[in-house]
């Protein structure tokens, strides 16, 4: 395909990261797929706000009339608060939402941290008792750096972008040690994992030593005669193929609790506590902006919408009968035509009123 200025995966896919100016770029490439039956994914579109009124109107009018195959992909962030919504309410409103929210628990960043390999990752390496539990016990730090986030300053000074690239380079650095020496180098493994792969997002020292700290913790010389526990209650498995490590994960890992990231229970206070207050101002913003202090915001509306309803059919009138009207008119006249029309209209128009009304009234009830 002919390239636009944007990543061009192959000849049936438009991908455009918006930023910088990329909204020409966008509208390009919604021309082109919209003619040939492409998809777009248009990613990040949360830091173009001001453009995302054209975005709703080219997209209203690209439904009409474009190639059948046509399909477009909107990725964003999620807001930090209510008064940064910039989307607008046509495009949510036509569009399949789909959210894709990190695993939360360190038995989902466990599992996860393991769906990075394969039954083939654990082959590969001639060492392979040694490569097994090295890297399971990766995986479990993982998860530990990974989710300790959530206990806010008490996990970590400084929330630090932990990915699943620093565990997959630390099980290939792992690798190639194993491959190269018939010794478990662990002092070296510490310090390229600590002081490199993690230690490079880290920027205070008291975060640099407890990552360090946990690391000798997980990976040392007693992890390959079965005396290690990662956790109380939770000890380094031994030889097993990846179901079986699955398997262990869900049998052995004890209850969700601070003691997994070796922290005192009370740490989690502060945790529950931000996640409630979450949870309250979630459900607080669902509530009706209009509702009168001292009643319950949801009847107050309700009661509202119920009398106006009331009110509201009790004003509709009757629909003209047309038969009674077509008798008594003499001449067709275009007056009298263009009044015949209007009544055919208020009809369907007051038909329409009295039939929603009902289903909101039912709604109601």
């Amino acid at each position: 395909g002919r390239k636009l200025g944007y990543t061009f995966n192959h000849g049936n896919l438009h991908n455009v990261s918006l930023g910088q100016g990329q909204e020409v770029v966008a509208e390009q490439a919604l021309d082109v797929a919209a003619k040939e039956g492409h998809w777009v994914i248009l990613q990040n579109i949360h830091l173009v706000a001001k453009w995302l009124s054209s975005l709703e109107k080219r997209l209203e009018q690209l439904s009409q009339g474009s190639h059948r195959d046509f399909r477009v992909f909107l990725s964003a962030e999620p807001a930090p608060c209510p008064e940064s919504h910039s989307i607008p309410q046509g495009i949510l409103q036509n569009s399949i939402k789909i959210t894709s929210e990190a695993p939360t628990g360190i038995h989902a960043n466990l599992h996860k941290a393991l769906d990075n390999f394969s039954q083939d990752t654990l082959e590969m390496c001639s060492q392979e008792k040694e490569f097994r539990s090295i890297l399971f016990a990766l995986c479990y730090f993982h998860a530990v750096v990974a989710e300790r986030r959530k206990f806010g300053p008490q996990g970590w000074n400084r929330p630090y972008p932990f990915s699943t690239g620093d565990l997959t380079i630390s099980v290939n650095v792992l690798y190639n040690y194993l491959q190269a020496s018939s010794k478990v180098p662990y002092d070296d493994l510490r310090y390229l994992v600590g002081e490199i792969m993690y230690g490079g997002h880290i920027t205070d020292d008291w975060d640099r030593r407890l990552c360090r700290t946990y690391l000798e913790e997980f990976i040392k010389p007693e992890m390959l005669e079965g005396e290690l526990c990662l956790a109380p209650g939770f000890p380094l498995p031994g030889n097993m193929d990846y179901n079986g490590y699955h398997q262990y994960i869900d049998d052995a890992l004890p209850p969700e609790s601070p003691y997994l990231y070796g922290l005192h229970p009370n740490a989690e206070i502060g945790f529950l506590t931000q996640r409630s207050e979450r949870l309250l101002r979630t459900v607080l913003e669902l509530q009706p902006r209009d509702s009168s202090t001292g009643q319950g915001a949801g009847g107050t509306q309700e009661e509202m919408v119920q009398t106006l309803l009331e009110e509201m059919l009790e004003k509709l009138p009757d629909e003209f009968n047309m038969a009674e009207l077509l008798a008594r008119l003499e001449e067709r006249t275009p007056y009298a035509v263009v009044a015949l029309q209007e009544c055919e209209r208020m009809n369907a128009l007051t038909a329409e009123m009295r039939r929603s009304l009902a289903e909101l009234e039912l709604g109601l009830k």
